[in-house]
Order: C-alpha cells, then structure tokens, then sequence
C-alpha cells in the first residue's frame, strides 16, 4: 500500500517522502528535497514535484512557527465527538488569536495528573496560513489528506521503533532546523512540553558572516566545511551556540519544575543537527546524552536514484518522515 507523501515546506528547503507498505514493512519510494531559492516556495516545490513524479497524488504537509499554537490542557473525561463541540468553545481561553482566525483541533493523551480528567493536545493554526497550503498544493494539482503540525510529525517519525524501551525514559527531541527549532519532552511515550524556539541553523551563519566579514554564501560554506579553520570557526560560533543550549535548559528546567523528572537523553534531528560541534556543545552544556537520531531506521530503500548526500544526512527528513508514515 503506497501512502500519501509526506511534503516538509521549511523555510530553507522542501524535503519530500513516499512510502510503501509491503508485508508490514515500510519501503522507501521517493525521497528529495530542493533549495527555496527567493522565497519562491511555489516554483521551488513545482521543480520538486517534477523531479520526483509521485505514485499518488495525495500528501500530507505541516505547519510551524508562529502560526501555529501548541497546548496541553486538562478536560473532563468525554467521547471525542463530544471533545471536539467542546474544544469549539473552550480553545479561545488557550490561545493567543480570536478563535476565528484560526483552525482548532485536537487529541486525547492520557490521564491528566490532577485528579480525574484527560490531558488534551489542543492545536490552533491561522486560518490564513492554512488557506494558503491549500490553495498553493491546489495550484501543484494535488491533494491534502491532512496537515499536521512539525513538532508531532517528528514525535510520529520517532516512535516508530523501539517504543517500549522510550517509553522507560523521559526524553526530549528537538529538530534544528534553518530559522526554528522544534521541540518536544516525552515521558511514558506521551508528549508534556512543545514548543517552536525561534534559532536555527541562520543564527550560525550570520554570527560568522559579521565576524569575519563574509557575503552569505561564503559563511554558509565555511559553516558546512570549516576544513582547517574548524578551532577558529568554533570560538567564533560559541556565543550562538550558548543562546541555544541555554533555550533548551530553560525548558528543560520547567518541564522539571513542573512534573518532577528530569530529562534523560535528548534526540536531535534537523540539518543544523550536522553542525561539525553540534553534538559535543550540547553534550558539555546540557549536561545529558545526545543522540543524532535516522529517521530512516529499518526502511529499505527502493528508490535507486536517491542522492548518497541525502542517506548521509538522514536527519534532515524528519518531519518529512513522520508526514509520510500518516496514512
């Protein structure tokens, strides 16, 4: 069974997958992405589409930023048609917009903490943004089975596998993307906390391009490959870099405050995840492990024209990844 595929519009890049079922194991169909060159997400994504010709022309895509509003709320025990005539009346008290900017919708967790009610994922998207999707994916002549929201498409990507032994710890994922991160903190397998940080991997190419004097393509290459310079680039970057790992203690340190755990390892995806010192700056700073994670754990790649550079940086399909696996 081919799914619809999974389509990740960042604000740098558009990563695509499509998947197949096959005697219960997934398969690799298509798998690119393509550089949004002036912002022109429209014909950066028709170059994709044509690169890439999809078995079907359905897709799921996401949404992040400040558009989108993620909270957990705690709501009397109820069915989810009955939840969802609620969350209606409900949701405006939660977010930052007049409910009707936006789209709500919502999901059972589990028991809530405090006493006998549900925890509730409550999402609210800008009717604006939304229509926006619609009408551009509209244009490509596809259509979208669903949206979803970046910081659950990548908890779909991760626990795919090895669910038991995740659900034992308490962990945080963040993707790192170009201008947002995106974060989550699990315990028993649920989410507790998410949130977008506004940083990403711009924050690392400007503080070089001001440093040193760089046009922006230069500090991007010098970013990717300092080569030699790597002692120079890295004294360079820290100050960035430190901004970062201080967001992550931040929340790290409410979600302690407000449960009682404390994170145990921390998964993190993205193309800024591939920074030469990424992995060892967040290891000394936060003081946890940390993990580069692969989205395409135990999926066998049919597709033989995909790039060897995109297998090599798996972690750049992460929300894509967990788009495609959505049936």
């Amino acid at each position: 069974m081919i799914r619809p595929a999974g389509i990740d519009i960042g604000s740098s890049s558009i990563k695509l997958i499509e998947l197949q079922e096959k005697k219960s194991k997934l398969e690799l169909l298509k798998c690119a992405v393509n550089t949004i060159s002036d912002e022109d997400v429209k014909t950066s994504l028709k170059d994709l589409l044509a690169i890439s010709r999809l078995s079907l022309k359905r897709v799921n895509v996401s949404l992040s930023g400040p558009s989108v509003i993620v909270r957990y709320i705690d709501m009397p025990p109820m069915k989810k048609e009955e939840l969802k005539s609620a969350i209606k009346f409900e949701g405006g008290k939660y977010i930052p917009f007049g409910v009707n900017e936006v789209i709500l919708d919502c999901a059972i967790l589990d028991k809530s903490h405090s006493g006998n009610a549900n925890r509730v994922l409550l999402v609210a998207a800008k009717k604006d943004k939304v229509n926006n999707y619609m009408e551009i994916f509209k244009e490509m002549g596809l259509d979208i089975a669903s949206i979803n929201v970046d910081t659950v498409a990548i908890l779909n990507a991760f626990q795919r596998s090895d669910l038991k032994t995740k659900q034992e710890s308490v962990y945080a994922l963040i993707n790192i993307g170009a201008r947002f991160s995106n974060m989550n903190i699990v315990t028993g397998g649920y989410p507790y906390f998410t949130r977008d940080i506004l940083w990403g991997g711009i924050d690392i190419t400007n503080r070089i391009k001001e440093l040193l004097g760089l046009d922006p393509d230069k500090a991007e290459m010098l970013k990717r490959n300092p080569g030699e310079r790597k002692s120079e680039i890295s004294g360079v970057i820290t100050p960035a870099l430190e901004k970062f790992a201080s967001e992550i203690r931040m929340s790290f340190d409410y979600f302690e405050s407000q449960f009682g755990k404390n994170v145990d390892k921390l998964y993190i995806s993205g193309g800024t995840a591939y920074l030469f010192n990424m992995l060892d700056f967040l290891k000394e700073s936060l003081e946890v492990d940390v993990i580069l994670w692969n989205p395409f754990e135990d999926i066998k790649i049919l597709d033989e024209s995909v790039d060897k550079e995109l297998i090599n940086f798996p972690g750049n399909f992460a929300v894509a990844m967990g788009l495609a696996l959505r049936k």
